[in-house]
């Protein structure tokens, strides 16, 4: 911040000090109290109209300590650049006695001021200009202990004091800008910092004004665009994508903006390269008074993940398939002993699911291979509950259907009781103690149909 000249404080300050000023070089000229100034010795326009309508036994201002009480470092500099005078703060700021300045240092001869452009600017104040510079770094030197210096930013501001023969004086107003701008610095590797988040996260990162034109975009949303962010910031959607999906945007902005929480959604979207599918998190933006500025979108591009799911779900159907006819085949296994003849070892618990497998592999056997006898060998099966004499007894109906007969071998006595309980029809079923021996009827009726005429 700079010292404006169209503050009133501030020039009646300036005015005030260049009356002490004048005051000052009185006193040294001629040894004698200080005097009223003449009339002629501030320039009118600088003198505050109720200072010079003033009647002369009025109390005189005091503006050596108003001097002295300035909160900012002050400075009154001759025409050659040797300090005159400089107040109270100045010595507590510079942590330099009065003494080691006034009288002695000359600017002029500081190099440090020459090549930081103190100098040129004390120069145009000389010629008469107001002058204030940007703010420039410095280093502060103490003038007994260099340990005792500092690093700062400098303003300063350079005031030419006129007498009748012209500029001299001139006055520097410092200010220490320090905090200033390492708040600007900060600000801007924050803004440093957000851009290149946004520049290099894996996400499409965007965000639209109140009226839906696009404020930010980042280097993903270019790629996906196909398009380079000139020719998107400041338009609306609808601009670069179909109307449908523009519409579908505005309704997202829509209700982000009327949430308290960011609002998540699916979109599945039409692009350069094919459908990508995309995860979106959109919520409003908000100035410091609540007032809604805008919307803010975050995409995530989930294609390869959702292509890798589907795939991962039809590998999944594909196991399960095979995994049931693996079962199928093991659960109801058909061995073709001979010409005409089947055997079905069933092994293991019986349920309703697996009993309606074995009949349903039974006749598709019987009836692919034009078999005349099944033998159901229910040896391996180590209980003989309801499952086991309901799927023999539907298993015989079925087989008998087909014209074919079916022998049952390794009946254990439970499943004989069963079956008495059941009162079960059991006519046209041959039953046997041992697989051996069903093998043994069946082979024996294929010969006795095979001799007959």
């Amino acid at each position: 911040m700079s010292i404006q000249g169209g503050d009133d404080a501030m020039w009646a300050e300036n005015a005030r000090l260049r009356a002490r000023i004048e005051e000052l070089e009185r006193r040294l000229a001629e040894a004698t109290p200080p005097q009223a100034a003449p009339p002629q010795a501030t320039p009118p326009q600088a003198t505050p109209p109720q200072a010079a309508q003033a009647p002369a036994s009025e109390p005189r201002v005091p503006f050596e300590a108003v001097f002295e009480l300035l909160p900012m470092p002050i400075f009154v500099y001759r025409t050659d650049g040797v300090v005159a005078a400089v107040n109270e703060v100045t010595c507590t700021w510079y942590k330099t006695p009065r003494e080691y300045l006034v009288g002695k240092y000359n600017m002029l001869h500081d190099p440090e001021t020459i090549s930081k452009g103190f100098a040129d600017g004390f120069l145009r104040a000389v010629a008469g200009e107001v002058v204030t510079l940007p703010a420039i770094p410095y280093v502060i030197k103490h003038e007994t202990n260099e340990d005792l210096g500092r690093w700062c930013w400098l303003e300063v501001t350079y005031l030419p004091l006129r007498d009748e023969t012209g500029v001299s004086f001139v006055v520097a107003l410092i200010r220490d800008v320090s905090a200033h701008r390492e708040a600007e610095a900060q600000q801007r590797r924050s803004a440093a910092l957000l851009q290149s988040i946004i520049e290099n996260a894996p996400l499409l990162i965007y965000a639209m004004d109140a009226e839906g034109r696009c404020t930010v975009v980042n280097r993903l949303v270019e790629e996906a665009l196909g398009r380079p962010r000139s020719e998107v910031l400041g338009h609306r959607p609808s601009a670069f994508v179909p109307a449908d999906m523009a519409a579908r945007f505005a309704e997202q902005d829509r209700e982000a903006i009327a949430s308290s929480a960011p609002v998540v959604a699916e979109d599945r979207l039409e692009m350069l390269d094919g459908t990508h599918v995309f995860i979106t998190t959109k919520f409003a933006l908000r100035d410091d008074d609540g007032k809604v500025t805008g919307v803010c979108g975050m995409s995530a591009d989930i294609t390869e993940r959702v292509r890798a799911e589907e795939q991962n779900l039809r590998l999944q159907e594909q196991m399960f398939r095979v995994r049931e006819e693996t079962f199928r085949s093991i659960s109801t296994p058909l061995l073709p002993i001979a010409a005409g003849v089947l055997v079905v070892p069933l092994v293991g618990k019986m349920t309703r699911e697996r009993a309606d497998l074995v009949i349903e592999a039974l006749l598709h056997g019987i009836s692919s291979q034009q078999a005349r006898i099944a033998i159901l060998d229910v040896t391996g099966m180590p209980e003989a509950g309801p499952e086991v004499t309901d799927a023999l007894i539907r298993a015989a109906r079925s087989v008998r259907l087909l014209g074919a007969e079916i022998v049952i071998t390794g009946v254990r006595p439970s499943v004989a009781q069963s079956l008495v309980q059941l009162e079960a029809d059991l006519g046209g079923i041959v039953t046997l103690g041992t697989l051996e021996r069903g093998v043994a009827y069946a082979l024996s009726r294929r010969s006795h149909r095979g001799a007959a005429p």
